[in-house]
């Protein structure tokens, strides 16, 4: 069980200044907070999450304060098993400049780490809100679900990678580091931006593994490799190393001039000498820039070529079927009726290419970003939002919604409590001028429920809270249900 947490502590800008980013302008009413975590072994019951944080310095509020100019942000952390709220965390983050100019050309990161004990194998969710004190108009909030890994005793895994802007000894250091960063005898900076910028750009990583006993003194091979944003391999680096405790870490750090500017994903895998894969971690995402190395030319398909290496060349007639259900989100009225018409499976398969190559910024690749980022959030909506076996994540309504309109800009979660029902708001920036979602788990199985929406052709009813959230009515709820 959690327990409720204060703290206080400084980020000072000496010491946190990893690289400098062009200047935005700092008036928005909003802070934009760099988020990621990854999960780590720590007994056959119990795993670590660790939290990163980062923030740009110059979207803060400044007072002056003596001979300072002083900016605190208040951080609010929620984590929740299902509906459950287990755990809430507070605390305060100072950052202090000896001058401030809103005309400054160049931003600095500020990043800090939270690390918790969850259970072993339990997937949960968690939510970050952050207040600048000084002006409460500036906020953020986001609810993060997380893939919890269940780290079987006797076999060989693998945890998730971060990734770090820096590695630094602690026996070495003349910074006083945050103590989360400490891992064995290094301070690990967390780069929770995941971008690696620069002429001479370098990727440091941290993960862990874990062995058997058997394996002891046995050598092992560990391998790099590097994808580019067309999932094909662009950099591979192997590794002997020798086991010799059960648990083991890996610090690496990767130079990466010799790539073009762009999107990358990064995968380390656990071998026996041979080359037989024992397990690998999964691919993480990271954005390279360097000024000297542009995005590289990609070559060019035409159509018959792109069609013959696509995946619907190949399509089963259910899975075509199964394709264009779930495209049905995203189709015109005119897509939909066509495709009804076509008998062939030729055609459907066809009709599913030409369906996304015109969803496709370039049609000219082989690779297809808005298809691949389709099926992303089909993944995610299957891994997060499924209830039981009853009934795929892609079918919910969350999961619509997020096909439809993608990541919402905020998302809020609210459990259950006495006899008022979980829910969720989403809001869209963007969408309309702003638009709102609301979810709930109308009967308690986390199937959650779009019961309003502010959106246009979305379903409406701004009695929503009183009708379904803290609502009695069963006969209501019922035919809603059945509705959606």
């Amino acid at each position: 069980m959690f327990i409720k947490m204060k703290s206080k502590f400084f980020l000072v800008f000496s010491l946190l200044v990893f690289y400098l980013i062009p200047f935005q302008s700092a008036t928005a009413k909003s802070i934009n907070i760099y988020v990621d975590y990854c999960v780590f072994r720590k007994s056959n019951t119990e795993n670590v999450v660790e939290i990163y944080y980062g923030f740009l310095d110059t979207a803060l509020t400044y007072r002056k304060h003596g001979n300072n100019f002083i900016a605190e942000l208040f951080m609010h952390l929620k984590f929740f098993y299902a509906d459950s709220l287990i755990g809430t965390y507070e605390w305060n983050v100072f950052h202090q400049k000896e001058r401030f100019d809103s005309s400054d050309e160049f931003q600095s990161l500020l990043v800090g780490q939270k690390n918790f004990q969850v259970e072993s194998g339990r997937d949960f969710k968690f939510s970050l809100s952050c207040i600048d004190t000084r002006d409460s108009a500036i906020k953020f909030y986001r609810t993060f679900e997380v893939e919890n890994i269940s780290f079987v005793r006797n076999s060989i895994d693998i945890s998730d990678v971060q990734f770090a802007q820096m590695l630094e000894r602690a026996d070495t250091s003349t910074v006083t580091w945050q103590s989360e960063f400490l891992k064995g005898k290094y301070y690990v900076i967390p780069n929770p931006t995941r971008e690696v910028i620069g002429s001479s750009p370098r990727l440091y990583t941290y993960f862990e593994y874990y062995m058997p006993k058997s394996f002891l003194s046995k050598q092992l091979k560990i391998e790099y490799r590097f994808y580019d944003a067309l999932r094909e391999e662009v950099l591979y680096k192997p590794k002997n190393v020798k086991v010799i405790a059960t648990e083991q870490f890996d610090l690496e750090g990767f130079a990466l001039d010799a790539l073009p500017s762009g999107v990358y994903f990064f995968e380390a895998l656990i071998c026996d000498l041979s080359g037989t894969v024992l397990t690998k971690s999964k691919r993480k995402k990271f954005y390279l820039y360097n000024p000297e190395m542009p995005p590289k030319p990609i070559r060019h398909y035409a159509e018959s070529e792109l069609f013959a290496k696509s995946v619907f060349a190949t399509l089963s007639d259910s899975a075509v079927q199964t394709e264009f259900e779930k495209a049905k989100y995203i189709a015109s009225d005119y897509e939909k009726e066509l495709f009804q018409k076509l008998t062939s499976l030729d055609g459907k398969r066809r009709f599913l290419f030409q369906f996304w190559r015109r969803r496709n910024p370039d049609t000219s690749l082989v690779y297809n970003k808005a298809y691949d980022d389709f099926v992303q959030k089909i993944n995610y909506a299957n891994k997060f939002f499924s209830v039981g076996n009853q009934i795929e994540g892609w079918k919910t309504d969350r999961g619509r919604v997020l096909i439809q309109y993608g990541e919402p800009t905020n998302r809020e979660f609210y459990p259950r409590e006495g006899t008022r029902r979980s829910y969720e708001v989403w809001f869209y920036s963007e969408l309309y001028g702003g638009a709102y979602f609301y979810f709930v788990d109308l009967i308690g199985n986390g199937n959650y429920v779009l019961v309003h929406s502010t959106a246009m052709n979305e379903i409406s009813n701004e009695n929503w809270y009183t009708d379904f959230v803290t609502g009695t009515n069963t006969e209501r709820i019922q035919k809603m249900l059945l509705i959606r």
